[in-house]
């Protein structure tokens, strides 16, 4: 009578094609989930900048096209290029008396700034009251490369901001490989 079982070779390739096995799933579940991480890190991305550039392109909305700073020497085409903004808001009250005065000239009361931190990677928001000279600085969004504004000599009241994301992980990798770039465009309205 012979008994059945394996012998200790067969279990050996057994135990070697399930080690095999079990490594092919890890290796795909951390490539699943790096890739996973990569495209949230990505939509979080597009998000930040783009709710940044908005609230920017409300702000310039508000003022008068000169009441925004020369941003740079216009190059040979008449476009002035800088990175970063400077420009006067008008009074922000309900009561459109306190809007204008006699001359129906709006009454400017906040200074703002935007750029973009180069220690922090961060768009940064400073507004300085004119009534009080109090000052006050906002972070508005991260893991941000680069940061401009632009405006042609033709049409001075129309700013282009630019500004491009990328994010670097721990272990050196960038997300996106090429930073994201997000174009918004906003014109002074008032007089």
């Amino acid at each position: 009578m012979r008994e059945s079982g394996f012998t200790l070779v067969e279990v050996m390739i057994a135990v070697a094609i399930s080690s095999i096995i079990i490594a092919g799933v890890f290796g795909i579940l951390i490539v699943s989930n790096r890739s996973l991480e990569a495209a949230h890190i990505k939509m979080n991305l597009e998000e930040g900048p783009r709710e940044a550039l908005f609230k920017i392109a409300q702000e310039i909305r508000q003022t008068a096209w000169h009441k925004i700073d020369t941003l740079a020497e216009a190059d040979d085409k008449g476009v002035e290029r800088a990175d970063t903004i400077k420009f006067v808001v008008p009074v922000p009250a309900p009561d459109a008396a306190s809007l204008v005065d006699a001359s129906f000239t709006p009454k400017w009361a906040c200074n703002i700034q935007y750029l973009r931190d180069t220690g922090t990677n961060q768009i940064i928001r400073i507004s300085e009251d004119l009534t009080t000279l109090e000052k006050k600085r906002a972070i508005l969004c991260n893991n941000i490369t680069s940061l401009g504004f632009s405006r042609t000599l033709d049409s001075p009241g129309l700013i282009t901001i630019t500004a491009q994301a990328q994010k670097t992980l721990a272990d050196g990798r960038l997300i996106p490989e090429t930073p994201l770039t997000i174009t918004v465009q906003a014109e002074a309205r008032n007089p």
